[in-house]
């Protein structure tokens, strides 16, 4: 499996704004990817990864640059992903982010997706009592087992990120799915204003 940037198209419609990409070129790429048996991955989110950020429309450009391919033993292997183009961050490229699914079973007899710490949770003001709480009720009234503690510390978190911190969390999706349709919209200069405000920020 391969991802990044290929600084080419496949198709013509995978770019919008300055000059048409020759249809020789768009070949090469996709002969060359048939010889090594790669295909493309596909993607959710925005379809441009690569923008000029022009402050002109007749001088905007918009690319697909960026993408995942893998071949059959691959897709064979890794049956539940999920490719998605990221926000930009600092750059005029959006991340390919490959999401391969799996499933886990928590303690208390909860199944669902593996526990996993996210690093937005310490800028909260409760986490540290939650850690705090949850580790010394574990060691006190549990096994006194340090991987049981742990177990319990996950759990804590985990309720009080679905059932407190949920609703938030709903609203910042929202908001991307907002802003993403925004994005998918055609040329215009109100649209390439607010894209080089958002990339200069």
């Amino acid at each position: 499996m391969c991802m990044g940037d290929f600084n080419e198209i496949l198709i013509g419609s995978e770019k919008e704004g300055g000059v048409p990409r020759p249809q020789v070129c768009m070949d090469r790429f996709r002969h060359a990817l048939e010889e090594c048996s790669l295909g493309d991955l596909g993607f959710a989110g925005d379809p441009f990864t690569w923008r000029n950020y022009s402050h002109t429309c007749d001088r905007y450009i918009r690319e697909r640059l960026d993408r995942a391919v893998a071949d059959d033993a691959w897709r064979t292997h890794f049956l539940n992903f999920t490719m998605k183009n990221g926000d930009p961050q600092h750059s005029d490229h959006r991340p390919v982010i490959l999401m391969v699914k799996e499933e886990a079973v928590c303690s208390r007899g909860r199944s669902g997706p593996a526990f996993r710490f996210e690093a937005r949770w310490v800028k909260e003001e409760n986490c540290a009592a939650i850690v705090e709480n949850a580790w010394k009720l574990s060691m006190n009234t549990g096994t006194g087992v340090v991987a049981d503690a742990v177990r319990g510390v996950a759990n804590d978190l985990w309720d009080w990120s679905r059932n407190v911190l949920g609703d938030l969390e709903k609203r910042i999706k929202r908001a991307k799915r907002e802003l993403d349709a925004c994005r998918r919209c055609a040329l215009s200069s109100n649209m390439i204003a607010g894209s080089k405000s958002y990339a200069t920020n």
